[in-house]
């Protein structure tokens, strides 16, 4: 994001782009039952994936309506670092979570070197090449945002809106705090902990940003 752009703080506009977003997740919940390949409908409706929406959407707003909401620009960026992260996390706490293959194939490279390699093998490149795409471009796209969060004089905590956006989410697509039904529907994990975990991991790294940035 460049300097040079000028952001309002338009606290209305923020109100109505999460708004939007809710109104969406709510609809898409509710027309799950209409997809019938299973693979397509939990990937619709990954977290993951409601960031990159809400990215385009503000690309839209910014390029099409020359609308540079600080409040929206900043929340998106908090919310990608903690995407990031929680990604990073899933790795670090169990693969399977992410790497258990929902079909038995991959997606994208399933034809691509004529079996010499394994599915397995595949599956964990497209992850791999999908975190550099969905996770970890946004937050450079979006890092002078956090880095430089005082520059912009935006004090609003957004760590309670990217908690408030995850429970809109976890509820409206799986009616329940099971997070892991949307990734791997059979795998057993104490969602509490989950849930305590994210709360947590928002108000830290709200504040330790907010703590370095200038």
């Amino acid at each position: 994001m460049s300097e040079l752009i000028v952001y309002n703080n338009n606290y209305q506009q923020f109100e109505f782009f999460l708004f939007t977003m809710f109104s969406l997740m709510y609809f898409s919940g509710k027309s799950l039952k209409l997809i019938k390949k299973d693979v397509v409908r939990r990937k619709i409706n990954q977290y993951t994936n409601w960031n990159i929406l809400m990215i385009f959407t503000n690309y839209i707003l910014n390029n099409c309506f020359n609308i540079y909401n600080i409040f929206i620009s900043n929340f998106i960026a908090h919310n990608s670092l903690q995407v990031m992260l929680i990604f990073h996390i899933f790795l670090l706490y169990d693969k399977r979570i992410l790497f258990l293959p929902i079909d038995d194939s991959p997606f994208i490279l399933k034809y691509t070197f004529n079996n010499t390699i394994s599915y397995k093998t595949l599956l964990q490149i497209e992850y791999l090449l999908a975190n550099i795409l969905v996770h970890i471009l946004p937050v450079y796209y979006y890092g002078d945002l956090i880095i430089y969060n005082k520059y912009y004089d935006n004090n609003i905590p957004m760590y309670i809106y990217t908690i408030l956006f995850k429970f809109m989410w976890i509820l409206n697509i799986s009616g329940n705090f099971n997070i892991t039904s949307i990734y791997v529907p059979s795998f057993d994990l104490c969602n509490i902990k989950l849930i305590n975990i994210a709360i947590l991991g928002d108000y830290i790294v709200y504040k330790t940003s907010n703590s370095l940035s200038y």
